[in-house]
């Protein structure tokens, strides 16, 4: 007893160690967007070739998560978070000084190597230190780094793109690594996990890794590639193998990597769940919304980024707030106001247009922040609550996952509902056009065509020529702006979905003690009057 208590004597100053370190790895996944287009200028490279920067980063990640939860029981926690770290930001400078593509690949995997594990690592820390009446509030704090690094991302990205260079993006991680790896060895203090040494499951990971790998390769390259494609059709194929072989060795062997019993507790169940549906509204909405400021309104990757700063901040006022609620109410009642929040700002995106104004560029974005908090701080501590300590790391392991996974899953989604909507509109406000000027229409663009492609030196545009051109403009134009719209609905009924299975979570034990308290304090004062 007095062991863990000196543990937990300095929890909040390891808290803040773990925020930091996690907040790194998360805004790494997403400020080297913005930044692809001059890597591939320094290199000589194509898109699909650079594509490989943010897509082997993010394959690597998912794939050691589960690795790191096994790993807690070899090793102990400060040793396996600082060794994480150390592996980030040494990778870090190798990215910035990258020689050549192969070299800043090798060193991308190397740093998901660390950062996929810091966050799992990071979560079953919180989990460890912290006992279930705080946890909500501990996760609440430390989750503002999970929910501000998305949309701080490609701000930051822009900035020292344009500013400096695209090498920046990695150097900037360094002076931050170290003075928190120094924090960590002054501050933390070693701490196991509960639980005996388990033989690594060398079949179940393998099946697993490729599940994950085949799956999220499917999700990222679908559209490019073709939903019907091959290739796509290959991947799927893996992932249900690997799911299927996964499975059933782990309901073959003595020592799983994951105990599928876990999947028993309802709590735990609903909020992998409920973390797949948080994704797609904070994933889906973080990617489609950039975009159309951009392509749509004219902003710069920098100006587009600024406007996304109201959500980072909301989210970061709101989520200690939500934590501390987390710890006193039902995870049901507050994850269910967070489904209202989130899935009401997206629909509310539906309006938007070139023409839009600050208040349907702001307020939506600060409803999602608030209801994103909302749902993450209760959910997490619903979920580390309700299954047994010595499962604390494999079970954040696994919802880290999920996380990721559902965030692939819902920029794939609503990216192909878009790019469909789109098409779909086109044809539709392209019908405009009398049926009996269709074929001097199409005479004239392929006329207009024609001109272009050969350069024809002297040949004046003539009126019509230019009124096919500004019609064909207005209606492409248009039609991305009604897709856009459609995407953003569609992401706010996703998540308007979850409502049910927000009401199906059950009060914490230290919640019901709370309210067996409350009652018996009742009672008292009834019978004393």
């Amino acid at each position: 007893m007095d062991s863990d208590r000196a543990l937990r004597a300095n929890r909040w100053g390891v808290l803040g160690i773990i925020m930091m370190g996690t907040f790194m790895a998360i805004l790494d996944s997403s400020i080297v967007n913005v930044a692809l287009p001059h890597m591939m200028s320094t290199f000589g490279v194509d898109r699909e070739q650079i594509e490989w920067v943010s897509t082997g980063f993010m394959l690597t990640s998912a794939v050691v998560m589960p690795l790191a939860g096994w790993l807690t029981s070899r090793i102990s926690y400060k040793a396996l978070y600082l060794g994480s770290l150390l592996i980030f930001t040494v990778a870090s400078a190798l990215c910035a000084m990258a020689w050549s593509y192969e070299s800043l690949i090798a060193a991308r995997i190397l740093q998901a190597l660390g950062g996929g594990a810091i966050q799992p690592i990071g979560m079953a820390i919180v989990a460890e230190l912290f006992e279930p009446h705080e946890r909500g509030r501990a996760l609440g704090i430390w989750g503002t780094g999970i929910m501000a690094g998305p949309a701080l991302g490609p701000t930051l990205g822009g900035y020292l793109t344009d500013a400096f260079s695209w090498r920046t993006i990695f150097s900037v991680n360094l002076p931050f690594g170290v003075i928190t790896l120094l924090a960590g060895m002054i501050i933390m203090r070693p701490l196991r996990a509960h639980g005996a040494r388990r033989p690594f499951d060398v079949f179940g990971f393998s099946f697993l890794a490729m599940a994950l790998i085949a799956g999220l390769t499917a999700l990222s390259n679908g559209q490019g590639k073709g939903w019907q494609s091959d290739y796509i059709h290959i991947c799927e194929a893996f992932t249900v193998i690997g799911l299927v072989m996964f499975v059933a060795v782990e309901l073959a062997i003595e020592h799983p990597l994951l105990d599928l019993r876990l999947f028993l507790i309802r709590n735990y169940l609903l909020s992998i769940l409920l973390a797949v549906f948080r994704a797609v509204g904070l994933f889906g909405s973080v990617f489609l919304f950039p975009i159309f400021l951009q392509n749509l309104m004219g902003y710069t990757p920098v100006h587009a980024g600024l406007w996304m700063l109201p959500n980072a901040v909301a989210v970061g006022l709101t989520m200690p707030l939500a934590g501390r609620l987390a710890d006193r109410y039902s995870p049901a009642i507050l994850t269910l106001i967070g489904c209202v929040l989130v899935g009401s700002s997206l629909i509310q995106f539906g309006r938007l247009d070139p023409m839009s104004g600050w208040p349907l560029l702001v307020l939506p974005q600060l409803t999602r922040g608030a209801g994103l908090a909302m749902m993450m701080a209760p959910l997490m501590a619903a979920a580390l609550n309700a299954v047994p300590r010595h499962e604390l790391p494999m079970a954040s392991s696994f919802l880290n996952v999920s996380q990721n996974v559902g965030g692939s899953l819902g920029i794939a989604l609503l990216n192909n509902f878009v790019t469909n909507s789109i098409h779909t509109h086109a044809v539709r406000l392209g019908e405009v056009f009398p049926v009996q000027s269709q074929g001097f229409v199409a005479r004239l663009g392929l006329r207009a065509m024609s001109l272009v492609f050969r350069h024809e030196q002297g040949v004046q545009a003539t009126p019509q020529i230019k009124m096919v051109f500004a019609a064909s403009h207005g209606i492409a134009r248009k039609a991305q702006v009604l897709g856009f719209e459609n995407g953003f609905v569609l992401g706010g009924l996703i998540v308007l979905a979850a409502i049910p299975l927000c009401l199906l979570l059950k009060p914490s034990a230290h919640h019901m003690k709370e309210e067996e308290k409350a009652e018996e304090s009742l009672e008292a004062e009834l019978m004393a009057e």
